[in-house]
């Protein structure tokens, strides 16, 4: 039986309509021929039903044009042999449809094995590289969305149109975002080659600026945010309430350890293996193809009607056909309902506890209060020490992501791990700021206030830690706005101690500008 793997779906809007695709594809097919089977002489047009001959062994290609009025469909089924494993053959079934100024294509394609061998099948492949030229030549669309076969650049101008875009509910791909080092060093993931791998069925988008990452951040919130070398895989339906673990993330330091490459192809396993899982025909070339057989076979069975030749005889087998396609109907959908099962299964393992393993994050939290965050995190985080002025702050906040609080305390205790690593190692623990910066805190922390604010608020900024009253200015400011939406942390680093200790953690103190 031939698995799915891989599904792509679209239209394309060109001034040569469905004739600029077919030929698209024949260039596909014959350059394959010409190229790579050494068949100079080898031809092929897809708008012909005639059947092809001197094909090498093991190959199939054949073609079907449908009509009905003014709306036309071919189907290309094209088979060949995997090169790289001789028990297993590659299955292409193409469909392409005009409808007004609009070309609908479908491309799928499956995996067969064709003899006995209990052996895993190496599966390296991306979009076909015909998707990539349809997709590259002419406007190519997806419902209203508008795809390409090249990543998307998100700049400060172009940040709310890429929000707008990610939180559409008329979104029927995935967004892989990638996102710059904190350092400045763009993602170690190529956009153009993925992009190339995922066209038609994923959007690549880019964001080249570390401070932009920030700003993103601030609209989607810390949990849902792609920044310091990662990437993210946004699936359709997103919306800031969603949970982590619904649009996997994979960390730059899991991107470095396994490589680029590797990375790349994970990232592509889950997206083709979710297209196949997810894939509806075209409605519009499904009826077509369905009115069109149904024509011919009236048309068939009037002939043999009026010239009486065997038409009882032809009428009989194919009732016998009928009863063999029904039964083979009722097989398919008992097998494609376990196939769901089972692929349901396989989803829940994937965003299960071992994510981690993958890239995930599998220490995802979810609190219900600044207070809670806070209080957990005293408990959790040894190298800090949350004063009390801290938990009061804490108790006073409606800051509306406690979540993104209990991420920068936690930061803040593996600093103190980081720092003092560096101190042995090094001979110096470096500098908070650029531990901080590396942390992705860069854009949003900072270890002075200014004088002006120091000088008319500075008692805001005193708290009182080993027994005297000392001014926190190194703070991390989270989120902007009103104080549902924005809320700081202000510390100060004992190294002495090896501990940071939290003097304030709530609503964003007064400042010249408040």
């Amino acid at each position: 039986m031939p698995r799915l793997v891989y599904a792509s779906r679209f239209e394309v809007q060109t001034k040569a309509g469905m004739q600029e695709v077919l030929s698209s594809y024949r260039d596909w097919v014959v350059g394959h021929y010409r190229d790579w089977r050494n068949m100079p002489e080898f031809d092929f047009d897809p708008s012909s039903s005639e059947p092809l001959i001197d094909l090498p062994e093991g190959h199939e290609l054949a073609s079907a044009l449908f009509q009905d009025g003014s709306e036309r469909a071919v189907r290309i089924r094209w088979v060949l042999p995997h090169d790289q494993d001789a028990g297993l053959r590659w299955l292409n079934e193409i469909r392409v449809g005009q409808f007004n100024d609009r070309c609908g294509v479908e491309h799928l394609i499956s995996i067969e094995s064709v003899e006995y061998s209990v052996s895993p099948a190496r599966l390296a492949f991306g979009s076909p590289r015909v998707v990539r030229d349809i997709c590259s030549r002419s406007p190519a669309f997806v419902g209203d969305m508008q795809i390409q076969a090249e990543p998307y650049i998100v700049r400060r101008e172009s940040l709310q149109d890429f929000l707008i875009l990610l939180n559409s509910e008329l979104r029927k791909l995935p967004i892989v975002l990638l996102s710059p080092y904190a350092r400045g060093d763009l993602n170690r993931i190529d956009p153009q080659k993925l992009a190339l791998n995922l066209a038609g069925v994923a959007v690549i988008v880019c964001i080249e600026d570390p401070e932009l990452t920030w700003d993103f951040v601030d609209e989607v919130g810390r949990e849902l945010s792609c920044f310091n070398g990662a990437a993210r895989i946004y699936w359709p339906g997103f919306s800031t309430e969603s949970s982590p673990r619904s649009h996997r993330l994979f960390l730059g330091s899991w991107i470095d350890q396994i490589g680029s490459n590797s990375a790349s192809r994970k990232i592509e396993q889950s997206i083709f293996a979710v297209t196949a899982f997810r894939y509806i025909p075209d409605p519009r070339i499904a009826d077509l193809i369905r009115r069109a057989e149904a024509a011919e076979r009236q048309r068939l069975l009037s002939e043999k009607r009026e010239t009486g030749d065997n038409f009882w005889a032809d009428y009989e087998r194919d009732l016998e056909r009928l009863d063999l396609a029904e039964k083979k109907i009722e097989q398919l959908e008992a097998e494609n309902a376990n196939l769901k099962a089972n692929q349901q299964v396989f989803f829940s393992l994937e965003d299960g506890p071992d994510d981690k393993l993958d890239g995930g994050d599998d220490d995802v939290v979810s609190f219900h209060s600044v207070a809670e965050a806070t209080r957990e995190a005293a408990t959790k985080f040894s190298n800090l020490e949350i004063l009390p002025s801290a938990l009061s702050s804490a108790d006073d906040c409606p800051f509306q992501r406690p979540d993104d609080i209990f991420r920068a305390l936690k930061d803040l205790s593996e600093i103190v791990d980081d720092w003092e690593r560096n101190r042995r190692e090094k001979g110096s623990g470096g500098d908070i700021l650029l531990h901080l910066r590396n942390r992705g805190w860069g854009k949003r922390s900072s270890m002075h206030i200014s004088d002006t604010t120091k000088g008319k608020y500075k008692n805001h900024y005193e708290f009182e830690y080993r027994g005297e009253k000392q001014l926190f200015e190194p703070h991390i400011t989270i989120g902007a706005g009103d104080t549902n939406s924005c809320a700081s942390i202000h510390f100060l680093f004992d190294s002495e101690r090896k501990k940071i200790a939290i003097g304030h953690v709530g609503r964003h103190l007064p400042n010249t500008k408040t």
